[in-house]
């Protein structure tokens, strides 16, 4: 089991260890805001109380931190090989889920979200 920390790992294995997540969760889920905001309003609390108060790239600003954050938990995380596959996969359900729903409302004018009845 390699644990990434800042003394025994590598940043960049670990950029590549959770590529999936910054192009889904990071990129995909905002590049796709930024994009879908003309069309929708945000729902989800903390996204939209960050937008309205801050704009949209303090919203990029926290997923690159919470990236960053990840960095450094990481290695508690490790602990088990089968908890950090997890978080991984969790992650970038989220960010594909997310990013999915952004291109729904762009494309079709109706979110995943809407469309299964949860707004």
């Amino acid at each position: 089991m390699e644990v990434y920390n800042n003394i025994r790992g590598s940043f960049s294995s670990y950029l590549y260890e959770v590529r999936f997540i910054i192009l889904f969760y990071v990129i995909g889920d905002w590049a796709s805001t930024v994009y879908a905001l003309p069309f929708a309003t945000e729902y989800n609390p903390v996204p939209a109380l960050i937008l309205e108060n801050y704009g949209i790239y303090h919203l990029l600003l926290i997923k690159v931190a919470f990236i960053l954050l990840l960095f450094y938990a990481t290695p508690v995380i490790q602990v088990s090989k089968g908890r950090w596959d997890l978080t991984k996969r969790i992650i970038e359900s989220i960010g594909i889920f997310v990013t999915i729903n952004n291109l729904m409302v762009i494309w079709s004018g109706n979110s995943l979200i809407q469309a299964l009845g949860l707004v």
